[in-house]
């Protein structure tokens, strides 16, 4: 099912807005997570800001994630030579895929499937949020 982002918090609707816009700050935020050195820090692992090179702070306060982000998450995938970057704001995770596959969203999609919204951003972003408060 796809709906209009009707149902978007003026956060979501605020980030969806800046990533589109500010194409330029979110590149370079990928780029500067890719030449990060977090080698210390096992792939899908909570990685918390506290050690966020200095960098990469700088660059994150540059969009309108700053002062939310808690976590990224940094994933290889098999069939790709890009990592997947996942930026954590307490349940609102803004996720960069540089090698979608079929069941990545559509661009300007929003579904909601039990307690996990969706929301498809471009080609390359989705942002999804987890409303089980347990």
């Amino acid at each position: 099912m796809i709906v209009t982002l009707v149902s978007c918090t003026d956060y979501e609707q605020k980030i969806i807005k800046d990533i589109k816009s500010e194409t330029i700050n979110y590149d370079k935020l990928i780029k500067t997570i890719n030449n990060c050195d977090l080698s210390r820090f096992k792939y899908n692992q909570y990685i918390s800001k506290e050690y966020f090179p200095k960098k990469l702070v700088e660059v994150i306060d540059n969009t309108v994630l700053k002062d939310k982000v808690r976590y990224i998450i940094i994933d290889k995938e098999p069939d790709c030579d890009s990592l997947t970057i996942e930026i954590i704001s307490g349940r609102l995770h803004v996720r960069y895929e540089p090698c979608p596959g079929p069941d990545f969203p559509s661009p300007d999609s929003y579904e909601e499937v039990g307690l996990i919204e969706t929301w498809g951003v471009n080609k390359n972003w989705i942002i999804w949020k987890d409303n089980d408060y347990i």
